[in-house]
């Protein structure tokens, strides 16, 4: 994690206290608001599963004076977890802490950087291996990739708009499928974008409480469709490569269709609040406890002969969908 042109930052002094940053803030990540966390031992292991259709069928009948009852049973199945081992690692030049002793940089602590690059590194990982569960599952068997909404979400046609359509559609064909009510909705930046100055939203609610100039807010959107919560994910990730000045910077939206990021995305699914016993989720975090007796671990290690210092911070985490039939995913839901 060399500092790239220190000459920069040594020609003339610093302000101590103030510097400049651009990156995902931590509530920019979503994923641990979509699929509750497990800590679990075991490295490998698996949830079990009730077979739904036991629990909903109409069985008890009539008994007969001395008679036995009527005998039901229900199955088991489970879905496997298996943690991966996700690393990332930093290497800091011992010129690097020679800089850093210069009376004019103390803004900038190298260790504390390096340490923090690796935390952002797993963090936007764990974000993009949900995206790709999500994406990548074929939920309620409308097809993995999810169904096509034709940029209708929001559009300015408010005649057009099909979002509280296609969320009945998600609505009911879940609950058909298995006796829950979806209870959250995770959207990309660019679909609530859209849904924000929806132009049929706001036409619906502005005979309420609404002037006609307004636009609509999250917690209108939950209370009207009865959601315990809809998550905007708003974290990007760069795609281009790194250079030597590295100051190329083009923008995908993380949880983004991936054909195409900037189209928007719309995930309805069913969440339990945690995981548990006898529960339903449309998927989990499995995460395996380190030696430390946290879900994270780092190191440091010398290296003499290359004259640095390096760090790595390690996690083993496995994202699964467990419950397919418990969410609904729209692809292309935002085009503007």
């Amino acid at each position: 994690m060399a500092i790239k042109n220190p000459e920069a930052l040594i020609v003339r002094g610093n302000l101590q206290n103030v510097s400049e940053m651009y990156r995902n803030e931590q509530e920019d990540y979503v994923a641990d608001r979509v699929f509750p966390i497990i800590d679990g031992l075991s490295r490998k292991t698996k949830v079990p599963k009730y077979v739904k259709g036991p629990w909903y069928r109409d069985e008890a009948q009539p008994r007969g004076r001395g008679a036995a009852a009527s005998l039901v049973e229900y199955n088991f199945g489970s879905q496997n977890l298996d943690p991966i081992n996700y690393a990332a690692a930093a290497k800091i030049p011992w010129e690097d802490y020679e800089d850093q002793r210069d009376p004019n940089q103390g803004f900038y602590d190298v260790e504390a950087d390096a340490l923090e690059l690796i935390a952002s590194k797993l963090d936007l990982k764990k974000e993009i291996r949900t995206a790709s569960v999500i994406h990548t599952t074929d939920w309620a068997g409308a097809g993995a990739g999810g169904v096509d909404a034709d940029g209708l979400w929001g559009t300015g046609t408010a005649a057009n708009d099909t979002f509280i359509a296609d969320f009945r559609t998600a609505r009911n064909t879940i609950r058909n499928k298995t006796g829950k009510v979806i209870n959250k909705l995770l959207i990309d930046y660019p679909t609530w974008d859209a849904l924000e100055f929806s132009p049929a939203l706001i036409a619906l609610f502005q005979t309420t409480k609404f002037g006609a100039d307004t636009k609509i807010s999250i917690q209108a959107l939950m209370a009207y469709l009865n959601l315990n919560e809809i998550i905007v994910s708003t974290s990007l990730k760069n795609t281009d490569e790194e250079t030597v000045g590295d100051t190329g910077f083009t923008a995908a939206n993380v949880m983004g269709f991936p054909a195409e990021p900037a189209k928007g995305m719309g995930f309805f699914f069913y969440h339990p609040g945690q995981a548990g016993r006898k529960v339903a989720s449309a998927g989990y975090q499995y995460r395996l406890i380190k030696d430390n007796g946290s879900f994270r671990k780092s190191q440091t290690w010398v290296n003499n002969a290359e004259h640095s210092n390096y760090f790595d911070t390690e996690e083993e985490l496995d994202i699964a969908a467990v419950g397919t039939d418990l969410g609904y995913l729209y692809n292309r839901t935002a085009t503007a």
